[in-house]
């Protein structure tokens, strides 16, 4: 025919309507088993391909989700959005990304600019909208929050409790021996001010908890990104000695400043033990390997992504606050004469 064929074209050749080629293609049971092998022989005999995009939409549904993350660069968002994809391509749907850069505009594009000609749902790790946001915009789509920015939003949400791991990480430093604590990462940028407070709320607890006073410590701001990590670090050893231990806020900052200490002469952790947060890939590679707070970020992605289709089944999009387990994973930036970990 010098074209694709077409539903019209599959009717003619099998002398039944448009409908009954549709009930075949859809796998109806209702039809007759004669009319059904007609059918069949005329597709194959003409090629003829189902539009998939075009029976989804009719059907109400793409099987494509999304997921919304600050910076696609950062090892935790990267990760996250690998188990994403795995556990979505497991229940049958294809997964796209965005990034945001934690900018407020681009979060209320991505949950008003996505609907449901083009996605099912939204996996979203919110920056600046907060829980009033979203109760006001009412998600158009059904929407699932992961990250330590929103609670209280009415929707599904998981998130590690981070103020009782910066507690444990503390805790952990000073069974080492550290009685001085430096903290870096900023705690007011746009990006991290929401878990960075969390974060630091549980650090802070912690000492008070172990009775250390507050001029056993102090913080210094920097972006979370391996060389605000280094920069910080190198401009305030310009000053000062290390403290027995540098909690970092994640562990690209930690890099960053195990690289300052080196640079500078001192070593980790027979100097200063270092800590950082996320537990990415490269933790366990570095060297020393790297102490740090894990989150289940295959529990988180598996959690989105079930209360995802949960959501589509049922057709609520209401939903609470979940806590997600995390771990301490101690290795050698912490403990002098470690084993690997």
């Amino acid at each position: 025919m010098g074209r694709p064929a077409t539903m019209r074209d599959v009717a003619k050749r099998a002398r039944v309507s448009q409908r009954t080629v549709s009930n075949v293609v859809n796998n109806y049971v209702h039809v007759s088993p004669d009319t059904r092998q007609r059918v069949l022989d005329a597709i194959e005999e003409l090629g003829y391909r189902p539009n998939v995009a075009a029976q989804s939409l009719r059907a109400g549904r793409t099987k494509i989700i999304a997921l919304a993350v600050p910076n696609i660069s950062w090892p935790y968002f990267g990760e996250i959005a690998h188990l994403v994809q795995a556990e979505a391509e497991r229940r049958g749907f294809t997964l796209v990304v965005a990034e945001t850069e934690g900018a407020l505009e681009k979060e209320l594009q991505v949950l008003k600019g996505f609907n449901a000609n083009l996605i099912d749902g939204l996996i979203l790790s919110s920056i600046e909208l907060g829980e009033e946001d979203i109760r006001q915009l009412g998600a158009p789509i059904p929407l699932v929050l992961i990250g330590e920015r929103i609670s209280g939003a009415g929707r599904p949400h998981f998130q590690i409790d981070g103020y009782r791991a910066g507690r444990e990480l503390t805790r952990h430093v000073y069974d080492q021996g550290a009685r001085t604590f430096l903290f870096v990462g900023s705690t007011t940028t746009t990006m991290t001010e929401g878990p960075g407070q969390e974060r630091l709320g549980g650090f802070l607890a912690g000492l008070a908890a172990l009775g250390v006073t507050s001029d056993a410590w102090t913080s210094i701001d920097c972006q979370w990104t391996y060389k605000g990590g280094f920069r910080a670090l190198r401009s305030w050893l310009g000053q000062h000695r290390p403290p027995d231990a540098i909690l970092c806020m994640n562990d690209i900052v930690a890099s960053g400043v195990m690289r300052a200490l080196a640079d500078a002469g001192y070593r980790v952790p027979a100097d200063v033990l270092v800590a950082g947060w996320d537990d990415t890939r490269e933790a366990k590679y570095l060297i020393p390997s790297l102490t740090t707070i894990a989150p289940d970020k295959e529990e988180i992605a598996r959690l989105a992504v079930q209360s995802l289709a949960e959501m589509l089944q049922s057709g609520r999009h209401q939903g609470s606050d979940n806590l997600v387990s995390h771990r301490l994973r101690v290795r050698e930036s912490t403990v002098r004469d470690a084993g690997r970990n």
